[in-house]
């Protein structure tokens, strides 16, 4: 989703971006019905940030086609008076934050979603969160990237990523190419190319699974933590787990997700589980994404978190880092060299030191 958004964004500078992607189009976003659009119960930092580019889907959409985005607004329940007391403090200090969130009663909150079950204290709001497909986002992207003459190379498998005279040698089972600026649009690609040219940027694994229910008559409105209803019936699941768990974790920490679920939408109760998709992905080891430039030619944009809220502000930021040579001081705190270098390197890289010769 990332690689699509930079790419579309560059083509449109009338620059030519050659994207590689280690599977097929879209697969990361196979058998999801539909993604989430922002989250405000996120640090105040993040969701500010989150939110400015959340706000572009809109006209993105205008711009690339239709996409099923729809601004459902985004309810946090609680059901106990620990949980209320202390998203009710969390609601104020995102609010003294600049974060457009605010809190529910009961009645307040049944009012906007009566399915919620009676055992519901309150919950917090926003109106500002949204779902998308993400699948027909990504082809949306990528079909007006290529109009523009940007490039997309599939199943790329492996690749091997080596520096050489102020240029970028990328080999792949399609080839080889010769780069002057290389974008690293995903964690995964983060960790393995990053590696390779001895690039420090510190990343945790992270994995989980999204359920598809079968259809059912139209119940939720808005989108509930780790739950939402696609227009069609279906109802998504979203199970996120830890760091680098086993794979035999995923159903417990789904069978988790759903039962909070139901908790929260007793009418749930009943609904099969058609298919479940797991999913691992690589994000930044401290919570806050990392987007700039992180050497000569190299850039970074990997998201803190899974999910496709941060794309068109990426892409953005990096298509003007790229065209215009310009950094947005706004977002320095997410600078990919903002950890310290150990001693010895240069740039954030290990192992480069100087010599009589220079470096």
């Amino acid at each position: 989703m990332i690689g699509c958004a930079i790419a579309y964004a560059l083509a449109r500078k009338k620059l030519a971006p050659v994207v590689l992607e280690c599977g097929g189009p879209a697969q990361d976003g196979a058998g999801c019905a539909s993604v989430s659009v922002w989250d405000h119960t996120e640090p105040a930092e993040i969701a500010l940030g989150s939110l400015e580019s959340a706000e572009r889907f809109p006209s993105l959409q205008e711009q690339v086609g239709p996409f099923a985005y729809r601004r459902t607004g985004g309810l946090g329940p609680v059901l106990t008076d620990a949980g209320a007391e202390a998203t009710e403090a969390l609601v104020r200090a995102r609010a003294e934050a600049g974060v457009p969130v605010r809190w529910l009663s009961r009645d307040e909150a049944a009012q906007r979603e009566p399915a919620l079950a009676p055992a519901v204290l309150g919950a917090s709001y926003s109106p500002h969160e949204a779902v998308l497909d993400p699948v027909l986002l990504a082809r949306r992207l990528a079909a007006a990237a290529r109009r523009m003459g940007a490039a997309f190379v599939f199943d790329a498998g492996h690749v091997a990523v080596r520096e050489q005279s102020s240029r970028y040698s990328v080999r792949s089972g399609h080839g080889v190419l010769e780069v002057r600026k290389l974008i690293l649009a995903s964690g995964r690609w983060l960790a393995d190319a990053g590696q390779q040219l001895g690039l420090r940027i510190p990343t945790r694994p992270v994995w989980g699974c999204v359920g598809v229910t079968e259809r059912l008559p139209s119940i939720l409105r808005h989108r509930l933590p780790g739950v939402r209803q696609h227009p069609a019936g279906d109802v998504v699941l979203d199970a996120t787990g830890g760091d680098d768990e086993p794979a035999a974790a995923t159903l417990r920490v789904f069978g988790e997700t759903t039962s909070a679920a139901v908790r929260m939408i007793p009418a749930f109760v009943d609904a099969r589980v058609i298919r479940i998709s797991p999913w691992r992905a690589v994000v930044s080891a401290d919570g806050r994404p990392l987007l700039g430039r992180a050497d000569d030619g190299l850039y970074v944009a990997v998201p803190h978190a899974v999910g496709v809220t941060l794309a068109p502000l990426f892409a953005q930021v990096i298509a003007s880092m790229l065209s215009d040579g310009r950094s947005p001081d706004a977002f320095e705190a997410w600078n990919p060299l903002r950890t310290a270098p150990p001693a010895g390197a240069i740039s954030g890289r290990l192992g480069r030191k100087d010599s009589a010769q220079g470096p």
